[in-house]
């Protein structure tokens, strides 16, 4: 990330460069390093993005401010544009820096969300085309212990202490679809020598609880999101 801003800002003016495909270089890189390294590669994906939105934030005036891509959003096409025209914001008040995190973040951040519906939609079809053959009743009990007991206990926990509120506490212990983490974990038993009955089992069981995950949290995410947002209202 620091090194693509400094490259943006000594060497070209910032607005020129697509920045679409850096989220997909980030994530091939950093995954590849680490399993050369027999590290973990899901976990240093999830860190390169934190050091890149760490390299964003600390081209803001201080750790409070919006972030950049908040600032300056870059216009479609904006590569092909005269730079006055290629942004959106009040760019006059901006150090280039600014800019460029602005614009490098809005873009990777617009592709990433582009990919990641994309694969949503293709992991959501494929899911419920074999469903039919890998549905297990018992997943019943384990999503029923995974969602209401054993995510919300644990968040409610590693966010003691914290500037959260026990009803945002609460929020972030429910939301969120179990989906491509959970099938990363299951390919990394089943890579790692699983025996087969069990891999049979596990597999059954882990496409039956991302189903069900699917169905209650995305039922429910609407709902408790405007009950959240009027709650917010009121509490000023």
């Amino acid at each position: 990330g620091k090194l693509t801003l400094y490259l943006r800002t000594r060497n070209e003016d910032s607005t020129v460069s697509p920045n679409d495909y850096l989220a997909l270089a980030l994530v091939a890189l950093a995954y590849v390093v680490a399993e050369s390294l027999q590290g973990y590669g899901f976990l240093a994906v999830f860190a390169a993005g934190l050091g890149l939105r760490q390299a964003e934030v600390q081209t803001s005036a201080g750790p409070l401010e919006p972030a950049a891509e908040h600032l300056v959003q870059p216009v479609v096409g904006h590569q092909h544009l005269a730079p006055e025209l290629a942004v959106k914001g009040n760019v006059k008040e901006l150090d280039e820096s600014q800019v460029a995190a602005g614009i490098m973040l809005g873009d990777m951040l617009a592709f990433g969300s582009l990919v990641e519906r994309a694969m949503e939609v293709f992991l959501v079809t494929l899911l419920g085309v074999v469903l039919l053959e890998h549905w297990d009743w018992r997943a019943l009990y384990i999503g029923g212990a995974l969602f209401i007991v054993i995510r919300p206990l644990s968040v409610l926990i590693l966010s003691s202490g914290g500037s959260l509120q026990l009803l945002q506490r609460g929020l972030l212990g429910w939301l969120g679809i179990r989906g491509v983490g959970s099938l990363y974990y299951l390919f990394y038993a089943l890579n790692h020598g699983l025996a087969t009955p069990l891999a049979g089992e596990s597999t059954d069981l882990v496409l039956s609880v991302v189903a069900l995950s699917i169905l209650m949290h995305g039922l429910s995410v609407q709902p408790l999101i405007s009950r959240y947002t009027a709650w917010k209202a009121r509490c000023g």
